[in-house]
């Protein structure tokens, strides 16, 4: 399997960035985050509805979410791509939403080339996505009565996760891996600055929570891997 090592170019970020609007994005979610201090500690049998109540209440800060760094955007997504540019791999995914619903951009390796793929998607698809994953996936979510010990991921490469930046430097990091079933929520903060291969810096994170997926995530990643493939062909 591919080295997921991979980085981004500030040229092709900065173009897929440049257009954000500052609205409501797909995984918006509250700048705090239940039980990190700032609010009400979370019911532990409860947690996925309490998180996605959270993601869906508060938006006015979202900035941008990306994916990259695993199984999800570097096998699956690349593998699609493969089948028109053989030499296809992707290195990540940036997505924000727009008045008339929202913008993608596909990023391919090698990053210093800035091949960048870019689609746009309707409202209505945009809204149906942001309930597959959160209201049908994450709001359905239980706390394990006895959540994984030590430091996230407990296997590589992960299989999914998706990262949302916030523009009061702020972040939000959502994780799984179908070996061990769990999905990992956190909260952190960014510089608000990108690293030379155009990987937002992250300054900290808060102490995270373990929810058990219990299959509530299938739906969304099938229709995330749809609207992108859908609707963002290999730049020519």
């Amino acid at each position: 399997m591919r080295n997921y090592n991979t980085g981004i170019s500030s040229k092709a970020f900065a173009a897929l960035i440049a257009a954000v609007v500052l609205t409501a994005g797909v995984f918006a979610v509250a700048i705090y985050f239940p039980g990190d201090g700032n609010g009400t500690d979370p019911d532990p049998t409860n947690l996925g509805f309490k998180v996605a109540e959270f993601l869906n209440s508060k938006r006015d800060n979202v900035q941008f979410y990306w994916m990259c760094n695993s199984t999800f955007v570097n096998l699956n997504i690349s593998d699609y791509y493969a089948q028109t540019e053989p030499s296809a791999y992707v290195d990540g995914v940036l997505m924000n939403r727009t008045v008339t619903g929202g913008d993608i951009g596909v990023l391919f390796s090698p990053w210093l080339s800035d091949i960048v793929g870019t689609g746009h998607i309707t409202t209505e698809d945009w809204n149906s996505l942001s309930g597959t994953i959160i209201d049908d996936g994450i709001g359905q979510m239980e706390a394990p009565e006895d959540p994984p010990t030590g430091e996230f991921p407990l296997s590589w490469p992960i299989d999914f996760y998706f990262n949302v930046f916030f523009d009061d430097d702020t972040c939000f990091f959502a994780g799984f891996s179908y070996s061990d079933g769990y999905l990992f929520i956190q909260n952190g903060t960014w510089s608000g600055e990108f690293s030379p291969h155009g990987w937002p810096i992250s300054t900290g994170w808060e102490d995270g929570f373990w929810l058990l997926e219990g299959g509530y995530l299938s739906a969304g990643i099938d229709a995330l891997y749809t609207i992108i493939t859908t609707n963002v062909s290999y730049p020519e």
